[in-house]
């Protein structure tokens, strides 16, 4: 079995929580860093990441978990993050599993916009051998428009009038105050703007490495925005796997949610 161990990355603006799951042996192949999702996603996705993490493991690799400064218990408040602090932080993590686990050579594995920060990451991080994006954000300010609108319906419900909410608290959800509310969590514009910036698009790409795309849709017909990624990575010369899978989008459900295929697809492609 994996052996899980709670780890500290210090960074400067203060210390990132991480677990470093180890294979149950030596090390047999570079590790990996999870990138994971945002916000309510993270919540939500963490025991089926968790399990992920511990599957990947059991192969060989040793795999680090970590939370983004001002996320779950890492230092800092969730306000202060933005873009520029989730790609340093990333890149943080990636010293720290390269040092641990001896090897330059790594791999990124992102979820959501976890991905799209993984994606961005392995443009300029030397030794990355790999990318597993799941379910990757293609189209950052679609992405955090959607959470404005969720924030704007649950204002509007928790009021009970029906109407919009009024005044300073419309103008709060809608970007035109001091802090954005995400469904939920607090960010300055400036910092969703940064964030909203972010995507996977064709022309955009850099990164030449093998790439796996994992879709998570309740149907097997691939979707718009997964083949862009995918175009967008074969149009850089990488080694592009799609695997479309069947699943509930675990990352948003209020139940306890696994993915036990997902499990097995990840292992798999990087058995290869």
């Amino acid at each position: 079995m994996p052996m899980d161990e709670q780890v500290l990355i210090e960074t400067p603006r203060g210390r990132l929580v991480g677990m470093l799951h180890r294979p149950p042996g030596p090390a047999s192949a570079p590790g990996v860093v999870f990138c994971h999702a945002f916000g309510e996603e993270r919540k939500s996705s963490a025991l089926a990441m968790a399990r992920l993490a511990r599957a990947v493991a059991a192969t060989g690799r040793p795999v680090l978990r970590f939370d983004y400064y001002g996320c779950g218990d890492s230092e800092g408040a969730f306000i202060e993050s933005d873009a520029a602090t989730r790609l340093d932080d990333v890149r943080a993590a990636v010293r720290f599993l390269q040092h641990a686990g001896g090897r330059e050579e790594f791999l990124l594995l992102g979820l959501r916009l976890g991905g799209t920060l993984a994606a961005r990451a392995a443009e300029e991080a030397a030794g990355c051998a790999g990318l597993v994006l799941v379910e990757p954000v293609a189209d950052g300010r679609a992405y955090f428009d959607g959470l404005t609108r969720r924030s704007l319906v649950r204002g509007m419900l928790t009021r009970g009038s029906g109407g919009a909410p009024e005044g300073g608290a419309h103008r709060e959800a809608a970007g035109e105050g001091d802090v954005l509310d995400l469904d939920g969590f607090a960010m300055r514009p400036a910092a969703a703007r940064s964030l909203g910036a972010l995507g996977i698009r064709s022309g955009e790409v850099a990164f030449g490495g093998p790439v796996l795309v994992c879709q998570v849709h309740f149907r097997d017909a691939a979707r718009p925005d997964m083949e862009g990624v995918c175009a967008a990575y074969r149009t850089a010369g990488a080694a592009v796997t799609f695997e479309r899978l069947v699943l509930p989008p675990f990352w948003n459900r209020v139940d306890v949610a696994v993915a036990p295929e997902l499990d097995r697809v990840v292992c798999a492609w990087l058995s290869h």
